[in-house]
């Protein structure tokens, strides 16, 4: 057992806590609920909705309304400028940055505070591995993540990506196996980038791989074959390829690290001549997890990861988003985890209430195995009654506390490895790209393809048909449009883990007879509306496409 084993071990009363709660997941969730409220009672918000004065959930309920990201987008901008005690009574040290309905990116307050809570959250997790994995922290993690800071607000606040806040945020003693210098994930040429996690990561004993996204793992492998021998090359004289694109400042980093290593570059080539091919399966053959996301859309690309891994075992990093982590997988077994009742006020709406006036809406004890529903969350934050726009499903439940797993966004809305385009964005970026190229379209829609990586097609019908040039130009106008809307889109697009969009001209009359057959089996003539994003992969067979169009 090494100092890693056993401070996580050192967890074990927390964790005793923590499952004690979810046998009495309402007076948890109370606890949790008036802890914040009493913590921020006097902020301009607090004061508004008379936090003082609430006895009770359904005090609670009646007295502070439902909110979403815009509704308190004026409040979060005063304190992005440096005001305090707005929200929270706690300074704002840091934003998640996180994408919304329109262009205009959300920024998520945290705070020490809420840090502390979900470091606990986090350490529970770890604490969870370890005691099904114990051999996990005996080589090195390989973690992949984009860096936390990208900016600072006008008052001087960071912010950045949540992935790489939590990265940041581990406990020390796993901060140390991370075999990545943080500075590598600022090499901003994403060839580069994977180029040097291949080089250093190949070199090490690397025991479990930790990344949101699984298809990054894939992305990574593919690219094995192409830099191999430079890779190796590199291992046995202890370089760091000079024609590879990395800034100054971030080689002198990685470079001081390295140093020759002829043995392992002679193991590498060993195996490459036994076995015709390098593989994470070979090259890592004490790889005991993988840690990434299992539910929603990356179902499908967790199957491509056996071929290169072998028969290691995966678990999903739980319920999380920018606005709250929420969740605690006790083990590997599919994508469901413990509601976090310790850590976040939680309400619910059934999916079925989500458009009626009238809505129900439920405590964490009144859900139901195999029922979805919208998230409604309090956080340690400030953040009050607020709409995270996630559907969940119930899978079953621990003790009497739900097990959970992410569905998809509750608005129309696709988020293929973790972009969250909304139906406002396509609309947005397609008709800034018509306006500026004169285009003109009878009907446009889009939706996705999935391939590898999988990427959004747009579907046109156009009224005056462009020339080749033309369409090519409309589309890479429509990209350039939709990362400007989306910044979690134009991440990911550098990230290659989306490829590139393809527009697909649609025979002139198609949609309108698709839309007739619609309302041939049953949809509203005058209500009908094309949609503008659909998230089945199938929905384009509905069209004969006539030309391809890509970059």
């Amino acid at each position: 057992m090494n100092l890693i084993n056993f401070a996580l071990n050192m967890l074990a009363p927390k964790a005793w806590v923590f499952e004690e709660s979810t046998r009495d997941p309402r007076s948890a969730q109370k606890c949790v609920l008036f802890k914040y409220l009493a913590r921020n009672k006097n902020t301009e918000y607090g004061r508004k909705y008379d936090f003082l004065n609430i006895c009770s959930v359904k005090d609670y309920q009646a007295k502070v309304p439902m909110t979403d990201y815009e509704a308190i987008r004026p409040l979060i901008d005063r304190i992005a400028k440096g005001e305090s005690n707005v929200i929270t009574s706690d300074k704002v040290v840091f934003f998640g940055i996180t994408s919304g309905t329109t262009g205009c990116p959300k920024l998520i307050p945290v705070t020490e505070y809420s840090r502390s809570k979900n470091s606990s959250l986090m350490k529970l997790w770890a604490y969870y591995i370890n005691k099904e994995h114990p051999r996990v922290f005996s080589g090195k993690i390989l973690s992949i993540i984009s860096p936390e800071v990208k900016n600072f607000t006008e008052g001087g606040i960071p912010y950045g990506p949540e992935d790489g806040h939590a990265y940041n945020n581990l406990p020390l003693p796993i901060r140390s196996l991370y075999v990545l210098p943080y500075q590598v994930f600022y090499i901003s040429d994403y060839d580069a980038r994977y180029y040097a996690i291949l080089r250093i990561a190949m070199e090490q004993d690397v025991t479990t791989v930790a990344t949101l996204n699984p298809s990054t793992i894939s992305l990574l492998c593919e690219r094995i074959p192409r830099v191999q021998n430079a890779v190796i090359d590199d291992i046995e004289k202890g370089t760091l390829n000079k024609d590879i694109n990395i800034p100054a400042d971030i080689r002198k980093v990685v470079e001081k690290r390295l140093k020759p290593n002829p043995k392992r570059a002679r193991e590498l080539r060993a195996i490459l001549e036994k076995n015709g091919k390098l593989l994470p399966k070979y090259f890592w053959p004490h790889m005991e997890l993988v840690e990434c996301w299992k539910g929603g859309t990356v179902k499908l690309y967790l199957k491509e990861l056996p071929q290169y891994l072998g028969e290691t075992a995966f678990r999903d990093f739980g319920y999380l988003s920018t606005e709250a982590r929420s969740s605690v997988p006790l083990d590997d077994i599919g994508a469901s985890s413990v509601l976090a009742v310790n850590t976040n006020f939680y309400e619910f709406i059934p999916r079925e209430d989500i458009h009626k006036p009238n809505k129900r809406i439920l405590l964490c004890d009144e859900l139901e195995k195999g029922k979805e529903y919208v998230v409604i969350v309090t956080t340690p934050s400030g953040l009050c009654r607020y709409n995270i726009d996630d559907v969940i499903i119930v899978n079953g439940f621990f003790n009497k506390t739900p097990m959970i797993e992410f569905v998809q966004k509750a608005k129309n809305a696709i988020s293929l490895t973790g972009e969250k385009i909304y139906e406002s964005h396509i609309n947005d970026s397609v008709n800034t790209a018509a306006d500026k190229h004169g285009i003109s379209a009878d009907f446009f829609s889009s939706s996705v393809q999935m391939d590898n990586p999988p990427r959004y097609i747009f579907l046109v019908e156009f009224s005056h048909e462009p020339s080749r040039a033309g369409k090519m130009a409309f589309l890479k106008c429509i990209e350039e449009e939709l990362c400007k809307e989306n910044s979690e889109y134009k991440d990911i697009r550098e990230q290659q883990l989306l490829g590139h969009p393809i527009l697909k001209v649609v025979k002139k009359g198609e949609f309108e007879k698709y839309r007739a057959r619609k309302i041939s089996e049953g949809r509203h003539d005058g209500q009908f509306k094309m949609p503008q994003l659909v998230s089945d992969a199938s929905f384009q067979k509905n069209f004969t496409i006539e030309e391809e169009i890509m970059p």
